[in-house]
């Protein structure tokens, strides 16, 4: 049995290793990415209790506070050993809901001994303040994480479910159920549901799905993860009995022979006694029918010795009624219109409909990206300073170069204020006249030359080429002021390393890892010793040409493949280069040259964000 997991992040893939050791073949699709809120920690002074509603908040709090022996109360059991591993001394579950955590409080908690705090997410479930404060306690909601909603679902889920490859989806909660059911309509999947088993922790989950057609909805007996994973394993063990059943049956068919019987006689053991009493019935049913049958056929063969006598004994009887005569004329009407106008097909105009929507969702994004660019134009604008000395008018043409650049990308495109980009060139041609000859301030010409020079190089960086030149030309304006030459230092250091080589981009990694990330598989599978066997061995995985992109449990090499594939999907360089690094022998050598250019491409960001930092801070200074 094969069942989809949709939680996300680490419980994902503890229910995945949960669900492996009972037997049953696990997929994760996270429906949601967890994204952490950074702030201070938190003020728990006078605060008796945490409310936990999920694995996600114990780590949010853990992130955030370093007390670990202040009462905590969790939804459930699942939630509970979560904080119990995170050092949490003092740990009470309920074992159900927010309503069963709620009793919960109240039965242990008095409202005169401090407020409670609820630690939860962007979107929550239930109303726990809410019934908290109605039994007179003080009760307040801190938001330390939030959830991402996914887009679309894998490729790799998407073929799965199509291929029917996955017998069951395990749905946690009412908005993961929401979502699941969102993403199988946006990618087409909704009859392939009717041949899934719905798994649901509770009914409030089981209500979100049940406008899709189903094979099966089972409800977990209790609203835990422990209930849960027996129903699961319930349903496994039935689909093996069954499948063995079936082997059972069919061996049994193949070996029977029939056993002598008295002469006579054509009854073989295969036959029960009841078989014999039910052949009886059917026979009698049988005969009835087929009498009746012959006295229609009869009937029907003298129709024209019958028919005119009884059309003229009752007429009535074979008068059309007016309304059929109305029916059956507004019918030939209807039937010569659609022959005229050839009506198209429903179905038709709704495909016509998604792939108009299809191409308008894509030039809205275009336009948006667009604007954006326009955006960050203006912003470079507003910061040239009137001093010629730092070469204000020659960065005016450039910009106005970018500017046309973008207008002839999209000659007819608006921002969302309504003005049009052939507006932001004639702004740009009114500035260059408005520069004057005289000199500004000093301080402030040099901010802002700054951040003009600091904007050539970050474009350097990001296209991914070597910038030797313009690193040296921020080295020349960074040595006219000591402040800066201190500030920028440890940055500008960081960026000498590289500047002969440049830094690839993040796509350009993504591009390099795809090239290696299959070589790098095979040469995990290949083994390094030298005997028959392994050249064998070595041989054979010579002609493998695919792996797996969705097992991202263990640490062998195709998991951490797969781990560095999402890891670069979601923009985080770091974790994709820490997974790498924990390669060994030849799949290591391989990855080496990709984890250089990966913390090339690390050492560039960091020291472009902190450049960006202090010339912000430095033209704050200068204004």
């Amino acid at each position: 049995m094969r069942v989809l997991v949709t939680r996300p992040g680490e419980d994902g893939t503890a229910l995945a290793e949960l669900l492996g050791a009972r037997g049953v073949d696990p997929l994760v699709e996270p429906l949601l990415t967890i994204k952490q809120i950074e702030g201070a920690a938190l003020e728990l002074k006078d605060v008796q209790a945490i409310l936990l509603t999920s694995a996600n908040g114990v780590r949010a709090l853990a992130r955030r506070s370093e007390k670990r022996d202040i009462p905590v109360f969790a939804v459930g059991d699942a939630t509970a050993t979560t904080a119990r591993s995170s050092g949490f001394t003092q740990v009470h579950s309920a074992a159900g809901n927010v309503e069963t955590l709620a009793d919960l409080v109240k039965e242990m908690l008095k409202p005169k001994d401090g407020p409670l705090l609820h630690v939860a997410g962007s979107s929550v479930a239930g109303d726990l303040v809410g019934l908290i404060e109605a039994a007179g306690f003080k009760c307040a909601r801190e938001k330390l994480y939030e959830a991402v909603t996914e887009r679309s679902l894998n490729s790799s889920t998407i073929a799965a479910i199509k291929d029917n490859h996955i017998d069951a989806v395990a749905l946690y909660s009412p908005r993961s159920a929401e979502i699941f059911v969102e993403l199988i309509r946006k990618a087409r999947l909704v009859r392939s549901c009717q041949k899934i088993i719905a798994i649901c922790l509770s009914q409030a989950v089981a209500d979100k799905i049940a406008e899709l057609h189903w094979q099966e909805v089972h409800i977990a007996a209790e609203p835990n993860q422990d209930a849960l994973l027996d129903l699961v394993a319930e349903l496994n063990d039935g689909d093996a009995a069954a499948a063995a059943l079936n082997i059972s049956k069919t061996t049994a068919d193949q070996n029977m022979t029939e056993l002598p019987t008295p002469t006579g006689s054509t009854q073989t053991h295969r036959v029960a006694p009841i078989q014999r009493r039910q052949g009886g019935t059917a026979r009698t049913v049988f005969i009835t029918l087929l009498v009746v049958a012959g006295l229609i056929g009869a009937g029907m063969a003298a129709k024209p010795l019958w028919l005119p006598k009884i059309q003229k004994l009752a007429p009535a009887l074979f008068a059309a009624s007016e309304t059929d005569v109305k029916i059956s004329n507004l019918t030939g009407r209807l039937k010569a219109l659609e022959d005229s106008q050839q009506v198209p097909d429903l179905v038709i105009l709704q495909q016509e409909r998604r792939r108009l929507q299809s191409k308008l969702d894509a030039t809205l994004t275009r336009l948006e990206k667009l604007e954006d660019s326009i955006g960050s134009v203006k912003k470079m604008i507003e910061a040239v300073n009137s001093d010629p000395t730092v070469g204000a008018q020659e960065t005016l043409k450039k910009l106005s170069i970018r500017l046309k650049k973008l207008e002839q990308d999209n000659s007819a495109g608006r921002s969302k204020d309504g003005k049009t980009i052939e507006g932001l060139a004639d702004q740009v041609a009114a500035l260059e006249k408005k520069i004057p000859t005289t000199f500004g301030d000093s301080q402030s010409s040099i901010a802002r030359a700054l951040v003009l020079s600091i904007g050539q190089l970050r474009e350097a960086v990001r296209a991914g080429r070597p910038f030797g030149d313009e690193l040296s030309a921020l080295k020349t304006l960074v040595e006219k002021t000591e402040s800066l030459k201190n500030a920028l230092a440890n940055a500008l250091t960081q960026l000498s390393t590289i500047a002969a080589s440049g830094a690839p981009s993040l796509e350009i990694l993504r591009r390099q890892f795809d090239d290696k990330a299959g070589k790098i598989v095979k040469a995990g599978l290949v083994p390094t010793e030298g005997s028959w066997v392994q050249k064998t061995i070595s041989r054979l995985t010579e002609s493998v040409k695919w792996r797996r992109t969705d097992n991202f449990v263990g640490n062998g090499v195709e998991a951490i493949v797969a781990r560095t594939e999402r890891a670069l999907k979601f923009r985080d360089v770091e974790k994709a280069i820490k997974e790498m690094a924990a390669l060994s022998e030849k799949p290591a050598g391989l990855a080496r040259d990709w984890l250089q250019s990966a913390r090339s491409n690390v050492v560039a960001e960091k020291a472009l964000a902190e450049l960006q930092t202090r010339a912000v801070a430095q033209m704050a200074a200068g204004q």
